[in-house]
């Protein structure tokens, strides 16, 4: 089946849930057009890698796999590209489809799994195969009706090697005599011959797998490291040597002051890339060699992590935790009480860049019980809940505040933690130190949720133990310069895990240690270890990625015993029997620690509330609908009319 028709027969399979999904992952407006047709949806699909609210919501799982199948793509083509405008025009005229540039390419299902070094039956098989179905239902791959898969357009282009590497015969046609001399002496080789005889026996050996394999196996493991990186993904050494332009690649005597980089110069495994260029690459026959030989990198869940027990760490024991916990959730139900109170009494004015004045952050702080984070933290979560929202330069009570008056405290707490994770790195009005500023374009920064990551790591730590580190006093040894502690550097890479994306964003370290000051002012965290709220709203978020106010039944039945609210025995409909909490607040991690959270992978329509039994109370929520969720439903309006009811 040709992609676009394999493209329509997979959309026109999915749920108006689902397509409502893709839809809000397209660029603002485009679906908004009074004479959108499924086309519309069909032609912007798979053009883009990179689409908001789609890519983010991707796990570092989720990266390695569409890493390892564009990998595996570029491998059955011999990592060649067409990168040049005359060779696309020639091929063209030839009517032959150049690589990548009209058919993308596609993968076998079978053989993607083997990539992942998962083709055996396992664990390893079932998460990648759960990873690899979250990808389809969010059309970063989609079936080809023939076991396989096809690639988005511009996969190559976000996910592929950089260029096409240069061969063998042109790489060492880069070097100088001398230069090429000292690769056949380093190979056992004759080093006295002429040109053509030493580059035709150099060029016989690292066109040979199995000797390049045998160079790869001699590497000390750092070299090794550094060669993967050249292999998979293209990376370029910089020699930092005078190179005169066009003239040929003189390796000095003494080497270039880099042992390592020496070590894999001498044996061939990097050369000059061109003849303009002072950067080494690896050659194509000799990364072929090594990519065929070694699987993808494929990490279905965070590093494990073994934690410091509670009890060394506080007297009683996990009973501390829980009171830590009960005191923090009581200190939020006051707060959210008279925050409401402040907002309606006098409406905080606003700065003309759309953030609090600093007066205003003050009276509402003493609002929250003198504590910044908290009042930062409700403001925030109050704007994804739809409670509060800008108007003639200040922010206002909209009408979901009367309803949320009606709805008891622990139903507040749970909505309120659940808002909390939804909330993105760039502030909405009240942004912290660390926060990143808003972007008024259309790059990645800003949007990637280190809440909702840090939320999802929670239950990566085992019951009764602890990370070892506290919020504030990590922010304190952060600012005098101090390494991070081993738990905390176990957190920041778990978080990373869950949002690859803030990687390599600055002030990823500091917005981190934020979010878990944050969790610790919402009985999240206490001590370091996860608390019983924390655990339901760790499973939460492994769930669902939109943060709409549902007030989950677990997480406020976990509010609720927290409290020390009377709660019959039995709870609500399955909050013992659901495979998350027991009686005891400890909580069964088993095969859903690696559960992902786009769809797929788990019971059908979990994340749109269609498997928790719930029903009708499921759609209503709190009894209105937060701007995420209104816009959410308007897109399924406009799924059914595009693709009409009996198709969805």
């Amino acid at each position: 089946m040709d992609r676009r028709a394999a493209l329509e027969s997979h959309v026109r399979s999915m749920p108006p849930e689902r397509i409502a999904d893709l839809l809000a992952t397209l660029t603002e407006g485009v679906v908004r057009y009074a004479r959108a047709t499924p086309q519309t949806l069909l032609h912007l699909l798979p053009l883009l890698a990179y689409r908001p609210r789609a890519f983010e919501r991707l796990t570092l799982a989720h990266h390695q796999v569409i890493y390892a199948a564009v990998g595996l793509a570029e491998d059955q083509n011999d990592l060649r590209t067409v990168d040049d405008q005359e060779q696309f025009r020639q091929a063209m005229l030839r009517r032959e489809a150049p690589p990548y540039y009209q058919e993308p390419g596609r993968v076998d299902h079978e053989a993607l799994l083997a990539k992942l070094d998962a083709d055996r039956p396992g664990l390893a098989r079932v998460r990648a195969e759960e990873t690899i179905a979250d990808l389809v239902a969010l059309v970063f791959l989609w079936p080809d009706g023939e076991g396989g898969y096809h690639l988005l357009d511009d996969a190559f282009d976000q996910f592929g090697l950089p260029r096409e590497p240069p061969s063998v015969a042109k790489g060492l046609g880069e070097f100088d005599f001398a230069g090429v001399r000292r690769i056949a002496l380093t190979l056992g080789l004759d080093p006295t011959g002429e040109w053509d005889a030493m580059t035709d026996e150099v060029g016989a050996v690292l066109r040979t797998p199995e000797r390049v394999r045998s160079l790869f196996r001699d590497a000390q493991h750092d070299v090794v490291h550094q060669l993967l990186g050249y292999a998979f993904l293209g990376t370029e050494a910089r020699t930092f040597l005078i190179r005169a332009a066009g003239g040929p690649f003189h390796f000095p005597a003494d080497g270039t002051g880099d042992p390592d980089l020496d070590w894999a110069i001498e044996r061939g495994l990097l050369m000059p890339s061109d003849a303009l260029s002072d950067r080494l690459v690896m050659p194509r026959e000799v990364a072929l060699a090594i990519r065929r030989a070694h699987p993808w990198p494929f990490n279905p869940a965070p590093q494990a992590v073994v934690g410091v027990p509670v009890e060394r760490m506080m007297p009683g024991g996990g009973s501390d935790v829980a009171e830590g916990s009960r005191r923090a959730l009581t200190a939020l139900a006051g707060a959210d009480t008279r925050l409401l109170a402040a907002c309606a009494e006098r409406p905080p004015q606003l700065r003309k860049d759309g953030l609090l004045m600093k007066r205003e952050r003050k009276r509402l702080t003493k609002a929250a019980g003198r504590d910044e984070d908290l009042a930062r933290v409700w403001v925030e979560a109050a704007a994804v809940l739809g409670l509060l929202d800008h108007g003639h330069g200040r922010i206002v009570l909209t009408e979901r505040a009367e309803i949320w008056r009606e709805h008891d405290t622990e139903t507040r707490l749970a909505a309120l933690l659940e808002a909390w994770t939804g909330t993105e790195d760039a502030a909405w009005c009240w942004p912290s130190p660390e926060s990143p500023p808003r972007s008024k374009g259309r790059d990645r920064n800003g949007r990637a949720r280190v809440r909702w990551a840090l939320a999802g790591s929670l239950n990566h730590l085992p019951w009764g133990t602890s990370t070892g580190v506290v919020g504030h006093r990590l922010l304190a040894e952060r600012a005098q310069g101090q390494e991070l502690r081993t738990g905390a550097q176990w957190l920041l890479a778990a978080v990373t895990w869950y949002q690859p994306t803030v990687e390599t964003e600055a002030g990823t370290e500091g917005r981190v240690i934020r979010a878990l000051c944050e969790a610790e002012a919402l009985g999240v965290v206490y001590g370091g270890a996860t608390t019983e709220v924390g655990r339901a709203l760790s499973e939460h978020c492994r769930r669902s990625w939109e943060p709409w106010p549902r007030a989950d039944g677990e997480l406020v039945a976990s509010v609720r015993r927290t409290l020390g609210l009377d709660w019959s025995e039995e709870g609500p409909q399955g909050v013992w029997g659901s495979g998350s909490a027991g009686p005891e607040g400890r909580y069964d991690r088993g095969e859903r620690a690696g559960r992902t959270v786009t769809g797929q992978g788990r019971e059908p329509g979990a994340e749109h509330g269609e498997a928790d039994g719930t029903g009708a109370g499921r759609e209503r929520g709190l009894g209105f609908a937060a701007p995420g969720e209104e816009e959410h439903r308007e897109l399924r309006e406009v799924a059914r009319r595009l693709f009409g009811e009996e198709w969805t």
